[in-house]
């Protein structure tokens, strides 16, 4: 399912297939949303077998996680074993935190339910939103054929909490095609150092 998503939204073409652990290694794609690109990272799945080494350095720099369960198959179970996974690497996502708990990297997140197109898909969405919904943004594609996928670049946008900044040479009109991208409350003296 993740390999297949991000081939949907990005220019990637993972490795997919029907069954279980086709992702190896770390495939990049880019999403492109309105006029900004915004880079997509296919792994392997987060399961005590397959844990790469380079695996939680990876996750630690990201700017945010993107959950991905398959709604036909127990979302929550796969949840569970996601946020155990996570602990273990010492990343946070807001989730039960106790505070003893060593954090190296507290990470946005969003659960992203799969296969909406499925027969229990939708009962299974309702225990995910109970148990989740109120902690996270819980949003639903089918990456088979296509559902939501335009609603998840938005998301994607919104959870990374960024804004766009248009230059302009003295004279000409602004460049609406190249902004700068800046985190959400970044200053003027910001925009000049990534020009």
């Amino acid at each position: 399912g993740k390999s297949q998503l991000v081939a949907g939204i990005t220019n990637a073409s993972p490795a997919s297939a029907e069954y279980p652990f086709t992702t190896h290694t770390a495939t990049p794609g880019m999403l492109e949303f309105e006029n900004i690109k915004i880079q997509l990272v296919d792994t392997p799945p987060l399961a005590p077998q397959s844990i790469e080494f380079w695996l939680p350095h990876l996750l630690r720099r990201a700017d945010a996680l993107l959950l991905v369960v398959d709604l036909n198959n127990a979302p929550l179970a796969q949840m569970a074993a996601i946020l155990e996974q996570l602990d273990d690497m010492k990343i946070s996502i807001g989730i039960n935190e106790a505070e003893d708990k060593v954090v190296l990297s507290r990470r946005k997140a969003l659960i992203v339910g799969n296969k909406l197109d499925l027969d229990d898909s939708h009962r299974n969405l309702a225990s995910l939103q109970k148990e989740y919904g109120e902690q996270l943004p819980v949003i639903t594609i089918s990456a088979t054929n296509g559902t939501g996928l335009e609603e998840l670049k938005f998301k994607i946008f919104q959870l990374l909490d960024i804004i766009r900044v248009y230059t302009k040479t003295p004279g000409q009109k602004p460049d609406f095609n190249d902004p700068i991208i800046l985190d959400n409350g970044s200053t003027m003296e910001n925009a000049a150092r990534e020009v």
